[in-house]
Order: C-alpha cells, then structure tokens, then sequence
C-alpha cells in the first residue's frame, strides 16, 4: 500500500474503503473486483492501483482498518463490570452497529473474514481477525459456565448464538440498506428468548 492513501481527504479515503469493504464483504476475497469496487466508491480505476499494488494489499489493508477500528470503539464499550454471556455479545454487536453508520459493511466484513476459506488470502485473514477475536472471547471468559443448565453445554451455546447472529445479519444487508435500530432488536428479541431456554432459574433474568 501507498502511504500516501492517507494524505487523500477523509472523505475519498472513507469512499474507497467502503466501497472495497462492500464487496469483499458480500462476495469474499475470490469473487471481489476491482471494477466492482470502483462502482461502488465513484472513483477511477487508476486510483486503486496507484494506492493499492493488488487485490491482496487491497485486502490486507481493510482487513486491517476494519478490525483496528473496531477494536479501538470495543476497548471503550467492554466495561469489566459485565459478565453476563448475552449482555457480552450484545455490546459487541452494537458496537459494530455503530461503527456501521461510518462503515456500513464492517459487520458483514468482521462476518467474510472468520468464514473466509481461500488459501491465497487465508493466513492474511488469521491474523488480522485474531485481535478482535481474541478481545470479545476474552470478555466472555468473565461469564461462568455454571449459570447454563445442566443439559447446555459452552460449545453448544457458541455455536447456536454464533448461527443466530449470522442468519440476522445476513437478514439485515438482504433487506437493502443496513438499518442497525432492526439488526440490534432482532438480536436483543432473540438473546431474551436464548436466556430463558439456556440459564439456570438462579441465573435467569
């Protein structure tokens, strides 16, 4: 990448890295083209490859800003003070809700990158997705795993929350435009549900 990128007005920077965003988020690293990226972000092509040598330093770089960004606003938002599993993952998801009404696709793109399969870019992917993994899973290690029921295993629990909220996401970007007021009430409707079924009656709320 072309350090000079940062030396563009905000405001085209914030239009190539979403436009670019969008479609690696929608489509995957194999799939995404320069030339859709372009339509997307009303910019020549020429621009691109003066900033960005190839699709892969293109890739690296929002991988990179998209998690950073992130990161930086779930530092402020995962007080200690909560524990509970649910309230954990509702935090992180509206966090990205918020940081969706500068970067639309974040949620979508945080989403590609944990489900990216292609070889070419996947060990890119591993490590800028660790961060933000790494931050949210240490949030949820304050939870304890004696609030589930008997019959609830952790395991069990990730894995039909983590489904949950990718079949609301995906919902949400089918529908057109992103609007995170319905994205975090589904959610919050559904994580109301999940702790009535997953908790303990001494841990119900």
């Amino acid at each position: 990448m072309n350090d000079k990128f940062f030396d563009l007005k905000k405001e085209k920077q914030d239009k190539m890295i979403n436009g670019a965003m969008q479609v690696f988020a929608l489509k995957g690293y194999k799939l995404a083209s320069t030339d859709d990226m372009v339509k997307v972000a009303g910019v020549s092509k020429g621009l691109w490859f003066h900033y960005f040598v190839n699709k892969a330093g293109l890739y690296t770089f929002i991988a990179d800003y998209c998690v950073k960004y992130l990161n930086m606003e779930l530092a402020v938002n995962l007080s200690a003070d909560k524990d509970d599993y649910f309230d954990i993952l509702y935090i992180v998801e509206e966090t990205k809700a918020s940081v969706a009404k500068i970067y639309p696709f974040v949620p979508l793109m945080i989403q590609a990158m944990e489900d990216e399969k292609d070889e070419e870019i996947l060990e890119v992917t591993k490590s800028r997705i660790t961060p933000y993994t790494e931050k949210v899973n240490e949030a949820l290690e304050r939870f304890s795993n004696e609030n589930l029921r008997e019959e609830v295993s952790r395991e069990m629990l990730d894995m039909t929350v983590g489904y949950t909220l990718k079949g609301i996401r995906e919902k949400a970007y089918s529908d057109g435009e992103f609007d995170s007021d319905k994205y975090l009430l589904a959610i919050r409707e559904y994580f109301e549900m999940m702790k009535k079924i997953v908790y303990t009656r001494k841990a119900d709320r």
